[in-house]
């Protein structure tokens, strides 16, 4: 497993060789990375060697160590994580420092609560706007989950399709509860129910460019 640093490294070599075809020696590549010396970037290239992602050869004193990218690393290259820097306040302005040590470079990295099997929704329609989901949201759905009433739940009614409600017990039938009061809540057969999947993160995207 690689740390996010190792992952940064890796990225930036991959993007050197694809740029200009070498590897920036140590110290360009602490000072891409912010770093104040190249003792930090040689104890990540040897992380990245053990992984089978680089291939280091030593050329002796006064010679600088030759880096190569194996296949593994030229795969994994290619996927680099971007940095998150932290908060940033919306309120008065305030002094904001950059951390740059946490990466996001999978769905995972985003929404820390994934877990294997999950998948994703959109949002089509406005009967849990109540609940914070908005059209074109994207749910994080879990699948053999059992639903509490508080869930929000990914539903299919037999005859009918798919639907995005709260589950309520309401004897030999389940009512299905929107929250939004012009969609009034549906009562049906418990045998024409199968829910599919409880929500676990909603996730809203706006693009300004």
């Amino acid at each position: 497993m690689l740390y996010p640093r190792q992952k940064e490294l890796l990225g930036i070599i991959h993007d050197a060789l694809r740029r200009t075809g070498e590897v920036p020696n140590g110290l360009e590549l602490a000072g891409r990375m912010g770093l104040k010396g190249v003792s930090a970037v040689y104890a990540h290239l040897r992380k990245l060697e053990a992984a089978g992602f680089v291939a280091l050869t030593s050329g002796g004193r006064g010679v600088p160590l030759r880096i190569e990218l194996t296949a593994e690393g030229e795969r994994h290259g290619r996927a680099r994580p971007w940095p998150r820097l932290g908060t940033i306040p919306a309120g008065p302005i305030t002094d904001v420092e950059a951390q740059a040590d946490d990466f996001v470079a999978t769905l995972p990295d985003l929404v820390p609560v994934m877990r294997r099997g999950d998948y994703l929704l959109v949002v089509d329609g406005e009967s849990m706007t109540g609940a914070g989901l908005l059209p074109g949201m994207t749910l994080v759905m879990r699948p053999d989950v059992d639903p509490t009433e508080a869930d929000v739940c990914s539903v299919y009614v037999e005859g009918e399709g798919n639907t995005l409600k709260h589950v309520v017990e309401d004897g030999s039938h389940v009512r299905l509860v929107a929250r939004n009061p012009e969609y009034p809540d549906q009562r049906v057969p418990k045998s024409a129910v199968c829910v599919q999947g409880v929500l676990v993160a909603a996730l809203a995207i706006e693009t300004f460019r």
